[in-house]
This record gives structure tokens, C-alpha cells and sequence, in this order.
């Protein structure tokens, strides 16, 4: 049984009951969702009254028709296969006016519930929506020296602690913002660096919705480093209570010796240490097996890799198609897609 959710009140309290958290499957989340004209559904899965899981779904559209996405869900208040079958198995039947159903599972390809949507239907989709390659970093201790000590035990670069203290004695200082005009400038560094090195950045319009939703409630916190009142680098995090996700960074082309964007993310997982938060995720790198000099995604992946951690594998996206002919479609034009723009990754 599915019943929707109208309330950020009552999601909250059923997104607690879930052994996963991610900001992803918040209601903040699909505000901003909503916020970009795309219809949601926050859908709780019960067998009779005991709640199985949630799952904040989002209908986007595609060149071959509307499918349904559900960003790192569903999350579930029972980790087995069998509860985990039953809610995707609810959801499947609940829509049928989309080609497909896409899924980004919340498990690493080790864990065995990663196979449970291939036994009912659900096929892997030829390329991934959110990163499935992810730099993870444990936020242990409650110091800053218990920090560092797990990092150089998990192959941080030697050089880091030091390119650290020297950012802060030549007076580099971190702080967070919830000031609209400094998101503003944060679309336009960001929008600098993208032309810099050849990536796409979203409009302006999807930074200003994302701080209409977001940032007010801590869902999304925007640090800067500056120096002598000069912006140096800025980063736009996403926190919940297990996990900080790192979503952009941006680095203007003033004083770009002195470091300040490692001092930055150093200082938010700092902070998230001081929070009891598990986790900072640096987000995408390159797999093991792609990670070679030669890759042009071996500068970014390689600076993240340096502050020391591991890397976290996610199970591929899934899509479960309602109109074979349409999503076959689909397909090929994906495959052109990752020939185009992934192929080395």
C-alpha cells in the first residue's frame, strides 16, 4: 500500500524511521525540484500499518517521454531483500503513465540488496545520474589532529597538513554564507571556471531556486575563503546527519598559490566533524581502473583523492521501462550520449 505525503512534518518523522538519510530524499530536496517546475510525489510504502520505506520521486521528461526518477532511493526502515522487493514492486504498479522508472540505489556493488531490482524487471541504464564513483572521507575524532591522523593513515599527500597551516597563516579565513548576492557570485566564479575547464554549469535560475529552498535551513551552506576581503574559492555543500556532500566548487583567479580551496573543504569537513557528522563525501573521481594520468578527469580526481579516504562503488542506475519501443529508444540515443560526453569515465 502507497500513501502520499503532504507534509514536511510527517516525512520527516518517516524519513527518520529509515536507516539511510540523504539530502536527496528530503522534502527540502523536492521543493527545489518542485520549485523547477517538475511534478513530485513523496510516496510512503506500508504493508498493512508498518511503514516498509519512502521514496521521494520526481517526474522528469526525456527526447522519448516523461520518466520517474528517485534520486538514492527508496530508502527503507528494514535493510533486506525482501522488504526491499516489496516496496520497488508497489512503486512499479503505481506508475503507469511514464516509459520508465529510474532508480540511483543507495548500495555499494558489494552489498547484496544492489541486485535486488535485476530480479524483478529492472535493467541497468547505460549511464548514471548521480556519481557512482565517490571519494568518501571518515569525519573521525573530535580534533582537528584526529582528523588528520586518520587522513595520513588513509594516504592523505604529505604536503597537505603543511599547505593547511601555511593558508591560515597568510591569513586566508572560511566562513558561510546564506546572503543571496554571494550566491549570485558564486553562479559567476562558478560559470568562470566552467569555461576554464571545459565544463557545463546550470543556469542561474537553478542556483537562485536552490537558494530559495535550501539554504535557509542549512540544507545547502555555501562557504568562501577570502583574503583582505577578496573572494579566493568557494564550494556549495549539501549536509545531513550522516553525510556532507560536496555538490560545486569554484576558484577565482586571485592569489591561486596560497591555496585556499583546500583550506576550504578542509575547514567544511572540520565542520562537520564538530557537528557528529559522519561522513564528508567529495563526491565523483574517476573509478581504479580509469584513473591514469592520461584521463583528462585525473586533475580534479586526484586532488580529491589526496586528502586521503577511500572509494565508495554505488550500484549503476536501474530503470525498470513501461514502454519497451520508447525506452529501446531512449537507449540508443544514451549510448550516443556516453560515447559523446562519459567516455572516459
Amino acid at each position: 500500500m502507497i500513501k502520499e505525503i503532504e507534509t514536511k512534518e510527517q516525512w520527516d518523522i518517516y524519513l527518520n524511521s529509515c536507516i539511510r538519510k540523504t539530502f536527496l530524499q528530503s522534502f527540502q530536496w523536492g521543493q527545489f525540484q518542485k520549485s523547477l517546475n517538475k511534478d513530485i510525489k513523496y510516496l510512503a510504502i506500508f504493508d498493512n500499518e508498518n511503514l516498509l520505506g519512502i521514496a521521494l520521486c520526481i517526474k522528469e521528461k526525456s527526447l522519448f517521454g516523461n520518466y520517474i526518477y528517485i534520486p538514492r532511493g527508496p530508502l527503507l526502515t528494514n535493510e533486506n531483500e525482501d522488504v526491499y522487493k516489496k516496496v520497488l514492486i508497489e512503486i512499479k504498479e503505481y506508475f503507469k503513465d511514464v516509459i520508465s522508472i529510474k532508480i540511483d540505489p543507495a548500495y555499494t556493488q558489494e552489498n547484496s540488496l544492489a541486485k535486488v531490482p535485476s530480479r524483478i524487471g529492472f535493467i541497468h541504464s547505460i549511464n548514471f545520474i548521480q556519481s557512482e564513483t565517490n571519494w568518501i572521507i571518515n569525519l573521525e575524532g573530535n580534533t582537528e589532529e584526529e582528523l588528520l591522523n586518520w587522513c595520513r593513515e588513509h594516504g592523505m599527500v604529505d604536503n597537505y597538513p603543511k599547505y593547511i597551516r601555511k593558508a591560515r597563516r597568510d591569513g586566508v579565513d572560511i566562513s558561510f554564507s546564506k546572503e543571496k548576492s554571494d550566491w549570485e557570485l558564486f553562479h559567476k566564479y562558478l560559470t568562470q571556471s566552467g569555461k576554464r575547464k571545459s565544463f557545463e554549469v546550470r543556469s542561474k535560475e537553478y542556483f537562485q531556486n536552490m537558494y530559495d529552498t535550501l539554504s535557509q535551513d542549512d540544507t545547502v551552506r555555501l562557504g568562501i575563503a577570502k583574503r583582505d576581503g577578496n573572494i579566493l574559492a568557494m564550494i556549495l555543500i549539501a549536509v545531513d546527519k550522516n553525510e556532507i556532500s560536496c555538490l560545486y566548487s569554484a576558484q577565482t583567479d586571485i592569489d591561486t598559490k596560497l591555496r585556499a580551496p583546500l583550506l576550504l573543504r578542509w575547514e567544511c569537513m572540520l565542520m562537520g566533524q564538530r557537528e557528529g557528522i559522519k561522513r564528508f563525501n567529495n563526491w565523483g573521481v574517476l573509478p581504479e581502473d580509469k584513473y591514469k594520468p592520461n584521463n583528462p578527469g585525473y586533475g580534479y580526481s586526484q586532488y580529491k583523492r589526496s586528502f586521503g579516504g577511500y572509494l565508495e562503488q554505488l550500484e549503476r542506475t536501474y530503470e525498470y521501462p513501461y514502454d519497451r519501443l520508447k525506452n529501446t529508444l531512449q537507449r540508443i540515443y544514451d549510448w550516443y550520449i556516453k560515447i559523446r560526453y562519459y567516455k572516459y569515465r
